[in-house]
């Protein structure tokens, strides 16, 4: 008490400095802490809005991530199907080209031989006539008479039919190989013409 005294501090002085604390800390808290409350809490709601507002993003952003891999994946599985699909149609059309070659090689090789068996008969015959008209010249010789054209044609075709023309269309060689063996080509002819 007696410090109370020293300090100059009386009771009524230090009811009245409560009393104006206590007033001056609800003008405080009801004009200036209010505010000053409020605007931490609209920040902190701001705050917590934009953390919301990147949460959001963030998961848009994943969901875009994830379709376009999605995407990505088609593509590529779309490419490979395309890519696979063009390797089977060339795939086809070489052996379609192949095929249309081999079938283009082996008509022109049918053609060749065809075309050669007719140049081999045709050959074959001009000889035959060139070595049966050669026995009618040794044979008329022989004979000593000139044949009219009606008796070489009939000999010449009783000739070929004693030959045979199976021996004939076999090799090629039937009546030059008959009229040499028999006898120098002209001569044997010519004996077997004589006989007419």
């Amino acid at each position: 008490m007696n410090l109370v005294q020293q300090l100059g501090i009386t009771p009524t002085l230090l009811l009245t400095q409560v009393v104006g604390f206590l007033i001056l800390m609800a003008l405080l808290w009801r004009f200036a802490f209010g505010r000053i409350f409020g605007v931490i809490d609209e920040r902190r709601d701001n705050i917590k809005a934009e953390y919301d507002q990147l949460e959001a993003n963030r998961a848009q952003m994943d969901e875009l991530r994830r379709q376009y891999e999605q995407r990505l994946a088609g593509i590529e599985a779309e490419a490979r199907t395309k890519i696979q699909a063009a390797v089977q149609e060339a795939q086809a059309l070489r052996d379609n080209l192949v095929a249309d070659a081999r079938q283009q090689a082996e008509t022109i090789i049918a053609q060749g031989r065809n075309e050669s068996e007719r140049e081999r008969q045709a050959a074959f015959l001009a000889m035959r006539r060139q070595i049966v008209s050669i026995a009618m010249t040794a044979a008329g010789k022989v004979v000593g008479e000139n044949l009219s054209d009606a008796r070489q044609t009939k000999m010449v075709d009783d000739f070929i039919g004693s030959v045979g023309m199976g021996a004939v269309s076999e090799s090629g060689r039937g009546v030059s190989g008959n009229t040499i063996a028999n006898g120098s080509g002209g001569n044997g002819s010519a004996k077997g013409a004589a006989s007419y």
